[in-house]
């Protein structure tokens, strides 16, 4: 009898820790830090990072310098790349999906040396899709990243900015996915003329440029683009809150919010440039800066929508 009892109360304790463990599994990041304390600066070790995606399958995209904020000494580098079987699995649910398909990752100094960190696929994912069922795939990716910087350092991942559950975006500028895609304009041009029309249009480094063109099918484009003063006010903000006298901009371990992506998607016989309402994607990958940080910050997101609305026009006719 006793025996019985004491294996009833072992399987429930078991199934209690599962339990945990799962809900635990199921708050996410908006970043995962892989790496961290490494004693090189970012340009150095850059290459080397992208060699080790290289060297696990991914395809590396573009790599380049981020805007820091003013009197900021820190150097911060990012990382685009992307994977075919994953990016298949993500279109395969429609071409919207896109927005989701750049995988980022960013490598940014600070006080205690390099740190490196990816923007959470798992976390995304579930916002773009407004359900868990991408959870696998892009855990997947997440770990094979991680497997790849192991060649580089001790990797112990964590989760870092916003922590979601169910990937939701509440609060001011919040809502669903579908609500915030903005057309900007429609042309006859197919998406990789479109691509070619925004990377000749689009080339000031001190304005909006081009820094990527990903072609993953051929109906569908994204470009990537961004300005670095854009950048480095998006962190400036996003680490008001958090800064000490020993690290006056922590928002830069935010690196892999950028660049911002235009989806250009074939429908008929036009093709249509779209992106992300700007209020929105901030709180996707800045919620965490906290709502006195947006308050104070209203106007910025719609200043950046229209440069950029206006920029693309300019560009593709």
């Amino acid at each position: 009898m006793v025996k019985r009892l004491m294996a009833a109360l072992f399987a429930v304790s078991v199934l209690s820790l599962s339990a945990q463990a799962f809900a635990a599994a199921r708050v996410q990041g908006v970043y995962i830090r892989m790496l961290g304390g490494i004693r090189v600066d970012a340009r150095q070790e850059a290459p080397k990072v992208e060699a080790a995606l290289k060297k696990s399958g991914f395809t590396i995209l573009a790599a380049y310098e981020n805007g820091v904020p003013e009197g900021c000494s820190y150097k911060v580098e990012t990382i685009v790349f992307t994977r075919v079987d994953y990016a298949s699995k993500m279109l395969a649910r429609g071409p919207d999906m896109a927005f989701a398909l750049p995988l980022r990752l960013s490598l940014y100094e600070g006080p205690a040396g390099l740190n490196i960190a990816m923007m959470n696929p798992v976390s995304v994912d579930r916002t773009i899709s407004q359900n868990y069922s991408l959870d696998a795939d892009a855990q997947k990716v997440v770990d094979e990243v991680a497997v790849a910087l192991k060649t580089l350092g001790p990797v112990q991942p964590s989760q870092i900015g916003e922590l979601r559950e169910s990937g939701k975006i509440t609060g001011i500028g919040g809502g669903a996915f579908p609500d915030k895609i903005v057309p900007v304009m429609s042309s006859p041009k197919s998406p990789s003329e479109i691509a070619s029309a925004l990377e000749k249009g689009l080339k000031s480094p001190a304005g909006w440029h081009v820094i990527y063109v990903y072609n993953p099918s051929k109906t569908v484009a994204v470009v990537g683009i961004t300005k670095p003063q854009a950048e480095g006010r998006a962190f400036g903000i996003a680490g008001e809150a958090r800064a000490e006298k020993s690290n006056p901009f922590p928002g830069i371990d935010h690196g892999a919010a950028f660049p911002v992506e235009l989806v250009i998607i074939k429908k008929g016989a036009y093709s249509s440039i779209s992106l992300l309402k700007e209020m929105w994607r901030m709180k996707l990958y800045f919620q965490d800066a906290g709502n006195w940080a947006f308050m104070k910050n209203m106007r910025m997101p719609g200043q950046i929508q229209s440069e950029i609305e206006e920029a693309v026009k300019r560009s593709v006719r």
